[in-house]
């Protein structure tokens, strides 16, 4: 039995990889990542359900904790604008603010409709965080110049 989960693990991982290779999308990295403790753990003839096990939790673990990390730096289907170039200026807002309710708020001489977490008076300076379709997502600039 343990002969045969040596080829299933190695079998698993050559798989995964292959798929990954076509989809390049970060999809089945993680289970060839995973079949490798499981390929050792089978050298070693350790219990079928603990090699298991092991797949299983590390597949989810990898998958859970590391998969939007590294998602978060390759943004692989993000289109970049020139509109990108605002986020993390300074502008200020052309009206309150509130939270849940969207006000103004204008950088770069442009006047866009904002929305916040804070409470923003008109005329007080706001970072834009982000971009959320044609909305910007500021913060007060709390900084004294």
């Amino acid at each position: 039995m343990n002969e045969i989960l040596i080829w299933v693990w190695v079998g698993l991982f050559i798989l995964s990889i292959f798929f990954e290779f076509l989809t390049l999308d970060l999809v089945s990295i993680w289970f060839a990542l995973a079949a490798i403790p499981a390929f050792i753990l089978s050298l070693f003839s350790v219990e079928w359900y603990i090699q298991f096990a092991v797949f299983v939790i590390l597949t989810l673990v990898l998958f859970l904790y590391t998969r939007p990390i590294i998602m978060k730096y390759l943004k692989t289907n993000e289109i970049k604008t020139n509109v990108d170039a605002i986020i993390g200026k300074i502008g200020y807002a052309t009206s309150d603010i509130e939270p849940g309710v969207p006000g103004t708020a204008k950088v770069n001489n442009l006047e866009w409709t904002a929305i916040s977490q804070d409470t923003v008076k008109q005329g007080e300076a706001v970072r834009i965080l982000d971009i959320e379709g044609v909305k910007l997502i500021v913060e007060k600039n709390e900084t004294k110049s």
